[in-house]
């Protein structure tokens, strides 16, 4: 206790030089200069509709055709509206009388979004539970080029190319900083906001854009609708280029989470995962721009951002469903990034270049799409029959580890959250869930341990002969392995036996693999607390917070900021050093073995206790590197950690049962055993059938020996070849 007051007060003075030494630097704002002139491809792919087949939801007409001027105008232009001022739809203020999921700003700079904040969830941690204060969690947020002080926002309309066919193109506009009018109105489900413009042509008007954006209540989904309609005498093409959600915020310190993600349709119609990329790979891409290409024959269904917690999906919707169950009208998406500077994070984002097809004179085309704003929530998820059919579950799959299987994955979370609806406590639910796992693999656990001391003791006492073989065949490594399998064969020693040892290891990965994944990556467990100190066991516990930030060297790029004094690491890396130096001492042997000396008399370091040493090294490695783990996944490891010493004193004594049996005593073969294996018999260790491990070892080292052999057989011929 003296040492641990000592090592923590010399941490928390560490911390504190650090705070003066290297006081916090003010972050310039986060990113983004608006692009365009996205090239536009050869498409006509959506319909065409006149005002007597409007679909439902039409586009209320709030703008009159501007007066014409007689000044002298460019070509193409945008009509812009007078008034900058924004529109809110919904409400984030988490109260039970507020009906509406979020908060929906709306900008008339290019009819796009400021802003989307999320009532039901915060972004800090409430300091009073029963009396907290409104703080919603910033989903979409304005980016900000520090170098040109420009911003960009979300669903920003930025591009519009007019086209009279495939082959003419009649003009290219930028119309992300045009201001449209825009208006807000109540509707039967909740509410929506209206904004339109003109496109001029040599300042008569040519065609009337509307925007809604419609936000219904008790719904995370805002509708969006686009409409354009031809005023002019000809029909004509538009290709639009829109732009996706920006401003998305990284939730884990230490592991970038924020991607691209896309769901693409199959040629059976099946949907599945389509391409996903992070900022980094988009960033190395030619023009800091990565185009999500489908397959042959498949079809984008949607496009999204994602962070560790939550997602922005835009799913445009065909204009015919009856006729095809994909966007006819999206042409492509291209993820971008909107800063020139690679240590720039939060301006991920893509665009969609949707095609009107033809219009034709005073028709009008609507393009429709649904953005999903939410949690990554599989239990939200199953109450919206649009998740289902989308299969929104996509999103998360980019958050999962390929060492597991999506199954163990998705049932480790259904039992986590049935074990928390019953104790109503997610730390609790986590300790028993370990409980629960350990003691499913415990009979797996105690096989893998008892093959591996049975291979001990097997090793150990043919150990002399082996090395009078090595020792009289140093020279000649095929004659080395026959002579060895040999032995093999008639002491009755398992080759396969280590592998047999490691295999429950391999069994479990996955299952620990899918628990650890589904705790670092749960939206439901964000914000729940356990006992005492640790309030949130999706972030580190901070049981002393501190006022700044700072990176310890070497060591930062894998910790990440420190922002508190944690103790839960702490206890945890005791814990995982305690369980090594246990397991070390029940795997002692009771006599220690002979020192080994070289040809020159000096003697050989045991490989065992130079493995034990590197073991005991990475255990407190293991806790700088999971100083900043979410303090779910550390509870997680610390009961796993006690349990295991329970769990492995308990087998050691199942096997020093069976040892004081003589159930690892070798059983040799009778010699016509041997003789008939050696004739390729189908006699196995101890006098058994070989198992599928010991054929698959007997083809590997049979294989293995072929292949030497043919090397030495060319490392002959090259040597007999003349050199010249």
């Amino acid at each position: 206790m003296i040492a641990f007051s000592l090592c923590l007060l010399i941490m928390v003075g560490w911390f504190k030089l650090m705070e003066v030494m290297y006081p916090p630097v003010k972050a310039p704002q986060n990113q983004a200069t608006t692009q365009s002139g996205a090239p536009s491809p050869d498409t006509g792919l959506a319909q065409t509709e006149d005002s007597a087949s409007q679909p439902s939801g039409e586009v209320p007409k709030i703008a009159s055709a501007p007066p014409a001027s007689n000044a002298p105008a460019a070509q193409w232009s945008i009509s812009s509206a007078v008034d900058s001022s924004t529109v809110a739809l919904g409400d984030d203020n988490a109260s039970e009388d507020n009906p509406y999921e979020m908060k929906v700003v709306i900008t008339p700079r290019g009819a796009g979004v400021e802003s989307i904040t999320l009532a039901r969830h915060r972004n800090h941690v409430a300091k009073d539970r029963k009396n907290p204060d409104v703080d919603p969690y910033p989903l979409l947020s304005p980016v900000v080029d520090a170098k040109t002080d420009r911003s960009s926002e979300s669903f920003v309309l930025e591009h519009v190319k007019i086209r009279k066919n495939k082959e003419t193109t009649l003009g290219e506009l930028d119309v992300s900083a045009g201001m449209w009018q825009v208006e807000k109105s109540p509707t039967d489900e909740g509410q929506q906001a209206v904004l339109s413009t003109f496109i001029t042509d040599e300042g008569r008007p040519a065609f009337r854009l509307s925007r809604v954006y419609e936000l219904d209540k008790h719904a995370y989904h805002l509708a969006i609708r686009t409409q354009i309609e031809n005023l002019t005498d000809q029909p004509r093409e538009l290709i639009l280029t829109v732009r996706g959600p920006v401003g998305i915020k990284n939730d884990d310190p230490q592991r970038e989470f924020r991607r691209i993600v896309s769901a693409i349709v199959e040629p059976t119609g099946k949907i599945t995962d389509g391409q996903h990329a992070m900022r980094s790979d988009v960033f190395k891409s030619e023009g800091a721009e990565m185009e999500l290409l489908p397959g042959e024959g498949e079809h984008t269904l949607w496009t999204a951002l994602g962070s560790k917690y939550f997602a922005c999906i835009v799913c445009p919707l065909p204009t015919d469903k009856a006729k095809q169950a994909w966007p006819d009208a999206l042409v492509k998406v291209t993820g971008k990034t909107l800063i020139d500077d690679p240590s720039a994070v939060d301006d991920l984002t893509f665009e969609q270049v949707l095609s009107t097809g033809t219009i034709a004179p005073g028709a009008k085309v609507t393009l429709v799409a649904d953005a999903f704003c939410g949690p990554k929530s599989s239990k939200l998820w199953a109450s919206m029959p649009q998740a289902a059919e989308r299969h929104y579950d996509i999103a998360q799959h980019v958050d999962q580890s390929g060492c597991t299987f999506r199954v163990i994955t998705v049932g480790m979370l259904w039992l986590l959250t049935k074990l928390y609806g019953v104790v109503g406590n997610y730390g609790i639910a986590i300790i028993i869930l370990v409980v629960i796992v350990r003691t499913i693999l415990h009979p797996i656990t105690k096989r893998g341990q008892v093959n591996m001391m049975k291979m001990q003791k097997s090793m150990g006492s043919i150990k002399p002969k082996i090395e009078a073989i090595q020792q009289q065949y140093k020279n000649d490594k095929q004659k080395l392995n026959e002579e060895t399998m040999k032995l093999y064969r008639e002491e009755g020693v398992n080759p396969a036996g280590s592998i047999l040892g490691c295999l429950p290891m391999f069994l479990q990965m996955p299952i620990w693999v899918a628990l650890w994944t589904t705790l670092n990556t749960n939206v439901d467990m964000r914000h729940q607390p356990f006992f005492f100190w640790i309030n949130d066991l999706s972030s580190p516990d901070a049981l002393i917070p501190f006022n700044t930030s700072f990176h310890i060297p070497l060591l930062g790029a894998m910790t990440g900021p420190i922002t508190g004094f944690n103790l839960l690491p702490i206890i945890m890396t005791i814990t995982m050093y305690a369980q090594q130096k246990f397991m070390q001492k029940l795997t002692k042997p009771a006599v220690p073995a002979a020192p080994k000396l070289d040809e020159h008399g000096n003697p050989v370091p045991d490989p065992m206790a130079q493995q034990q040493k590197m073991m005991n090294i990475m255990s407190i490695f293991f806790g700088f590197l999971f100083y900043n783990f979410p303090s779910g996944l550390n509870l997680y490891i610390l009961s796993s950690n006690l349990l295991g010493m329970a769990e492995q004193y308990r087998i050691k004594k199942h096997i020093r049962e069976k040892d004081e049996r003589g159930d690892f005593e070798l059983k040799k073969r009778p010699p016509d055993e041997g003789r008939a294996d050696d004739r390729g018999g189908s006699g196995g260790a101890n006098g058994k059938p070989p198992g599928l491990l010991e054929r698959l070892a007997k083809k590997a080292e049979e294989a293995r020996q072929l292949q030497s052999s043919r090397r030495e057989a060319q490392t002959k011929k090259r040597k007999k070849q003349p050199r010249f």
